[in-house]
């Protein structure tokens, strides 16, 4: 029986692409640097091959932020000191809490249930921020992020630390909710755990990652727990 849920945060609760879009629009506009849908699709592109650098354990959280927007104005032809942009753009995003469709309307479900954790890669002040602004944080006893970890999701010894800090419950009674199949669904099946991949852009599954359930919208949960 499932007592406890670890979710994911970006874009499987919080529209991560959205805060992302409204803070890059703003340092554009701050500092007259010239915006166009190619300078969100450039960030989009380059930033989830960061990421993925970051949970293979090629870089470190303190690498992502140095080179992130260095790397993507290089790629835009701009040319602007990275760093202010880093700064701004992190402060940008942890002011946005839009909600995935279905977000509040699965908590409230859940919540009386189970006991809920979030486990992130993301910084902690960026995530503590969007999850205090849209009033998710009523929901969730702890939060558990990479960067206190030292190490990101997949990594066993992220769900380890999450396990300490649970008091070692049996594995059989956790479930993890997540997006991405590579951080949330790759992790939590290496760690032994059941995991439902939030696939809501129906994307094709591959064969070396198996998700024990799938869902394409955040209501279909409620079939599930």
């Amino acid at each position: 029986m499932k007592k406890i849920i670890l979710i994911d945060l970006d874009n499987t609760l919080i529209d991560f692409n959205e805060c992302a879009r409204h803070s890059i629009i703003d340092i554009f506009n701050k500092f007259q640097l010239p915006y166009s849908d190619n300078v969100f699709y450039t960030f989009i592109t380059e930033n989830v091959k960061i990421w993925k650098r970051l949970e293979n354990g090629e870089i470190t959280k303190a690498e992502l932020r140095e080179n992130r927007w260095n790397i993507i104005l290089g790629k835009l032809g701009i040319d602007f000191d990275g760093h202010i942009v880093e700064e701004l753009f992190e402060k940008g995003v942890a002011k946005g809490a839009y909600a995935v469709d279905g977000a509040y309307e699965l908590l409230d479900y859940l919540y009386p249930k189970y006991d809920l954790y979030i486990v992130s890669n993301g910084f902690r002040f960026v995530q503590e921020s969007r999850l205090k602004i849209g009033n998710f944080d009523k929901y969730f006893k702890e939060i558990f992020v990479s960067e206190d970890v030292g190490i990101p999701k997949p990594a066993i010894e992220f769900f380890d630390y999450c396990f300490e800090k649970l008091k070692s419950p049996d594995k059989a009674s956790v479930i993890l909710i997540g997006d991405s199949l590579t951080a949330d669904i790759k992790g939590g099946y290496n760690y032994g755990l059941e995991t439902i991949w939030f696939n809501k852009n129906n994307d094709d599954i591959p064969e070396d990652i198996t998700p024990t359930y799938i869902v394409t919208k955040l209501s279909d949960n409620k079939k599930i727990l």
